[in-house]
């Protein structure tokens, strides 16, 4: 049988994983978010798989049948659609076959899974011409440590029709093994899929040697591995195939240039040249989220009652730590700083989960700050402490003096610095109409700016200048920046914008930069207030985030799902990525060693060399 080539029609892989389940019957299984992210950057490299990925990690019911149905239905004649499952199979007592999902009671499933019947159904009505099935899923009945189940669930068979394969990780009466974990922050692919990704990334699957990996080279190379290593594992194929599935390229390993004498080229003598970053994406949250922050080689994202952190080497994800409370928390040296149980300040680890230490202090949970190595946190009562961020020891208290604390302290020129209201207001930092900038010193205030109009929540602060956003007069008038000395809060000087800023500006020393609903992007002297580039720029839609600056790049991410990077100094756009952020008014894209990560509209973390 000789394998379709890639041919011009679209190749499409959803791969689907789940190991975190709310109920207690469904252990929890730390492979297949593994699995799916490894497969998916083989699937997704242009020079191997060439497939349109998308990943979902612990989706839940909605999202998930959603995925799968406009996955399916938009697929027609040469295109080719590969489903991969990971996670656990669950039988009902009607012999009728199920995807357990985060939310699924095993007593329950016709409504708390993803069943089979349903992607059946769904793929019936798909036009495409090569349809792909790839399970390792198993049922759930008697658990094993390491086992995802005790029998294969029968899902060839369930699934398998006209133009379609199947394949799934064992028989009907055998086991699916997650991986041999090396540690708690290092989880392994399950078994079966590892031997794919073996297969694939190594080029061993290519059985024929012709430079190409199809289904059933791939299907019995993993069929091998599994007998070499001793697995009493046996994977089951079916369905009808007229022709060979080709799945991926094999990656030739370069070569040493060499003259006609057989020595190497001077061009290839010296050190090898630093390999350029390669662009990638994986699941970071369950939904729209903020955009990602750099903790201690971590990138953590926060949405509501969840943080998410995945280490950015190995791009392994840390357990997830839920939150008592919605609003973001304080980062710092590996940790999160949020409100725990009954308000009481608590210090999370982020590679592990677990909580390092805690304070008795209730705190509210949307004025946490850190700035300097200092942690700053306000109590129900408006009293503002400052604690060690690694002891959590209480450095010194400010009650409230009449004063309501409106945003999270931040340090700068020796000071802590936040905006207040002058009287005390019911509610939280969102209600409060804040008109005051105050400094203070070793638990004493030291100079007060009161603003000509109430303040909004957009604004940055440097060791020579704060730079205040106040709230519009007209809805159709634009907003007044307003620089003030911190050292000793006098106005250093004002700007009247055309239109509302979309986001927070941000500041260096040398300049001051925001969007506005015109979709102009401005960058000001932050020392006089005068514009710095000789044209008017603007953006092709609204910015999303407040700008990021690395040495004299500027990136900005806008409504027009467009990345672009400028130069600082001139204003010139350098390049642009096609790419939907998740909105963050106060939060930016993360850089790092010349890599921007941002969260999108849909929770996934990009890595974008840019």
């Amino acid at each position: 049988m000789t394998a379709q080539p890639f041919g011009d029609g679209n190749r499409g892989a959803l791969l689907i994983g789940t190991g975190t389940y709310d109920h207690p019957e469904l252990p929890e299984l730390r492979s297949p978010e593994v699995d799916c992210t490894r497969l998916g950057a083989l699937l997704r490299d242009p020079k191997i798989g060439a497939f349109e990925v998308q990943t979902l990690i612990d989706a839940d019911r909605a999202t998930l049948e959603r995925a799968i149905g406009e996955f399916f239905d938009g697929a027609w004649g040469n295109d080719v659609r590969l489903l991969y499952l990971s996670g656990h199979g669950i039988v009902s007592r009607g012999d009728k076959l199920h995807f357990a999902i985060r939310q699924t009671d095993p007593a329950r499933p016709a409504y708390t899974t993803i069943s089979a019947a349903f992607i059946h159904e769904v793929m019936d009505e798909c036009r495409a011409r090569s349809i792909v099935v790839i399970l390792d899923c198993c049922y759930s009945g008697l658990f094993l440590p390491g086992a995802k189940g005790n029998e294969s669930a029968r899902f060839e068979e369930a699934l398998a029709g006209h133009g379609r394969v199947v394949i799934t990780a064992g028989t009907r009466s055998q086991r699916a093994w997650e991986g041999q974990h090396l540690d708690a922050e290092t989880p392994a692919p399950s078994l079966f899929t590892g031997m794919l990704i073996e297969g694939i990334s190594s080029g061993a699957a290519d059985l024929n040697g012709d430079g190409v990996v199809t289904l059933q080279e791939l299907y019995r190379f993993a069929c091998e591995r599994l007998h070499q290593e001793g697995v009493i594992q046996t994977p089951r194929m079916g369905g009808e195939m007229q022709y060979d599935i080709a799945l991926a390229k094999v990656r030739k390993p370069r070569s040493s240039r060499t003259d006609r004498t057989g020595r190497r080229n001077r061009s290839s003598s010296g050190p090898p040249a630093r390999r350029k970053p390669e662009p990638w994406q994986t699941r970071a949250a369950f939904g729209p989220a903020r955009q990602p922050i750099l903790s201690d080689s971590m990138l953590v994202v926060h949405e509501p009652y969840r943080l998410h952190a995945i280490d950015l080497d190995s791009r392994q994800r840390s357990p997830l730590i839920k939150m008592w409370y919605p609003s973001s928390p304080a980062l710092h040296g590996g940790a999160a700083y949020f409100p725990g149980k009954g308000g009481h300040l608590q210090m999370t680890d982020l590679r592990t989960g677990k909580r390092r230490a805690s304070h008795p202090v209730a705190i509210r949970d949307d004025l946490l700050g850190i700035s300097k190595d200092v942690l700053y946190a306000t109590t129900q009562d408006g009293t503002l402490h400052a604690f060690a961020p690694s002891t959590l020891d209480l450095l010194w208290s400010l009650p409230s003096n009449g004063l309501t604390v409106a945003s999270a302290p931040q340090a700068a020129a020796g000071y802590t610095l936040f905006t207040a209201a002058e009287s005390r207001m019911p509610g939280d930092a969102e209600t409060v109409i804040a008109d005051h900038i105050v400094a203070i010193s070793e638990a004493k205030m030291v100079w007060s700016y009161k603003a000509e109009a109430p303040l909004s929540h957009d604004w940055a602060v440097t060791d020579h200048g704060i730079y205040m956003t106040l709230q519009p007069k007209e809805p159709s008038s634009g907003q007044r920046i307003v620089a003030v000395n911190p050292e000793n809060g006098q106005m250093l000087w004002s700007f009247d914008t055309k239109a509302h800023l979309t986001a927070a500006p941000v500041a260096t020393d040398e300049a001051l930069l925001f969007g506005d609903t015109d979709n102009r992007l401005v960058a000001l002297d932050a020392k006089t207030g005068n514009f710095r580039w000789n044209q008017e720029k603007k953006t092709e839609g609204r910015l999303l985030t407040r700008p990021s600056i690395s040495g004299d790049a500027l990136f900005t991410a806008d409504r027009a799902a467009k990345l672009v990077r400028w130069n600082l100094l001139t204003g010139r756009k350098v390049r642009a990525h096609d790419l939907l952020v998740s909105p963050d008014r106060q939060g930016s894209l993360a850089i790092f060693n010349g890599v921007v990560y941002a969260t999108d509209a849909r929770g996934d973390i990009h890595a974008l060399p840019m």
